[in-house]
C-alpha cells in the first residue's frame, strides 16, 4: 500500500480518526474511546451547529462520562442511531440521550420510540442554550467564556471542558447576553476565565465580568493567532483553582491536532481530552504546521539517553482522513513528535 495516497495513513507516532463529515466522524471517536466500556450517556448535536457543539462538551466530562455524536437537525441518522445502540449507554439520572441545542422534536420522538429516555437542553439560540448547561452540569467552580460570534480562538476551550467538565458560556465581542449574565450571577463564588483575544472578547466584556460580586477572579488567556491561544491553554495553569493544562515539562505528551476548517470534527475529538491520554487541542494548517506549534512541542518533548528511545514518548491525534491534513503534514507532526532523531 502507497501510505501516501491512502486515505489514513499511519505513522509511528500519531493515531489519524479517519472520516470526511461530521457524522461518521463523531461515531469514529466514539468507538474508538468506548470501545468496551459504556457510556452512561450520548449527547446529541445538529451537525450544522458549532456554537451548540461547544457549549455541549462538559457534558462529556464525569459522572456523565458521555460520547458526543451528531446528527441532521430534523431527522436521526441511520448511522448515529446505530452507534447508540452499539454504545447500549447504562443511563444518567435515566437518561440515556442529552440532546443539546437545534434538534427538531422528530428527533426526540424517534429516540423514545426505540427505548431511549432523553433529555432536550436548549434555548431559543445558542447563547441560551449554553445558559441551560450549567444547571444540568451543576458541579463545578469555574466558569469558560468564549466568542458566541467567532469560535477560531475559543474552539481549545471544548477540550479543557470535557476533561475537567466547566461549562463554556458565549458572549459577543462587546456586549454580554441577559443570559450569561444572569446565569454567573446565580453563581456562588465563580472564577472566570476568558479564552481570547480582544478581538472576539473585549476588555470592557472583560470589565463588567470582573465588578461582578460573585466573580473570585478572573483572567485571560490570549494571543495574536488561534494557534497562539491553543498553545497558550496547553501552558496555561491556575495551580490554586485548578485550571489549566500545564503541559510544560519534558515528560511525553499527547496532543489532538485538528484545523480550524473543520471545527465539527474538532469538537467530536473532545473526547480524547476525557479519556485515554487526555489530550489538549493543537490547532494547525492543512499543510503546515505553525512555527508556534512546532516550537512549543519541541520545547516539551523528552530527550532520550544516547544509547537508544525510552518512555515517555509523545503522540498526536490526527482529525480527519488526507483530504482534511495530507500526509505530508502528518509527517510534519510525526518529524516533530518523535524523539529517535535526538539520539
Amino acid at each position: 500500500m502507497n501510505h501516501a495516497f491512502s486515505d489514513c495513513t499511519l505513522t509511528l507516532n500519531t493515531t489519524r480518526i479517519c472520516a470526511n463529515n461530521p457524522v461518521d466522524f463523531a461515531i469514529s471517536v466514539s468507538r474508538m474511546g468506548f470501545t468496551y466500556m459504556r457510556p452512561n450517556a450520548v449527547i446529541l448535536v445538529n451537525k450544522n451547529e458549532i456554537f451548540d457543539s461547544i457549549a455541549a462538551t462538559p457534558l462529556i466530562h464525569s459522572p456523565i462520562n458521555a460520547s458526543l455524536l451528531y446528527t441532521d437537525g430534523n431527522s436521526l441518522s441511520r448511522k448515529t442511531l446505530i452507534e447508540i445502540y452499539r454504545l447500549s449507554p447504562m443511563g444518567y439520572k435515566g437518561i440515556h440521550v442529552i440532546l443539546v441545542g437545534n434538534i427538531s422534536n422528530n428527533v426526540v420522538i424517534e429516540l423514545e420510540q426505540c427505548g431511549f429516555k432523553t433529555y432536550h437542553i436548549t434555548g431559543i439560540n445558542h447563547y441560551e442554550t449554553a445558559c441551560k448547561i450549567p444547571y444540568f452540569r451543576k458541579d463545578f467552580k469555574n466558569i469558560i467564556i468564549i466568542s458566541g460570534e467567532d469560535f477560531s480562538e475559543g474552539i481549545s476551550a471544548a477540550y479543557w471542558s470535557a476533561h475537567h467538565g466547566d461549562p463554556i458560556l458565549y458572549t459577543q465581542r462587546s456586549n454580554i447576553s441577559a443570559c450569561t449574565l444572569n446565569t454567573i450571577r446565580e453563581m456562588h463564588d465563580i472564577n472566570i476565565y476568558i479564552i481570547g483575544s480582544t478581538k472576539t472578547v473585549s476588555e470592557a466584556v472583560e470589565n463588567t465580568l470582573s465588578q461582578l460580586p460573585n466573580v473570585k477572579s478572573i483572567e485571560r488567556i490570549d494571543g495574536q493567532t488561534p494557534y497562539d491561544i491553543a498553545v497558550n491553554f496547553s501552558k496555561y495553569k491556575d495551580i490554586k483553582e485548578d485550571f489549566g493544562w500545564d503541559r510544560n515539562s519534558r515528560e511525553g505528551h499527547a496532543f489532538t491536532f485538528g484545523t480550524i476548517n473543520n471545527p465539527m470534527e474538532i469538537v467530536s475529538g473532545s473526547l480524547f481530552a476525557h479519556m485515554g491520554k487526555h489530550s489538549p487541542l493543537l490547532l494547525i494548517d492543512r499543510s503546515m504546521v505553525p512555527p508556534v506549534v512546532e516550537k512549543y512541542i519541541l520545547s516539551v518533548k523528552p530527550m532520550p539517553p544516547k544509547d537508544m528511545p525510552r518512555p515517555p514518548f509523545m503522540h498526536g491525534f490526527i482529525l480527519g482522513d488526507n483530504s482534511f491534513i495530507p500526509y505530508y503534514t502528518q509527517v510534519m507532526i510525526e518529524n516533530i513528535l518523535t524523539i529517535d532523531h535526538e539520539m
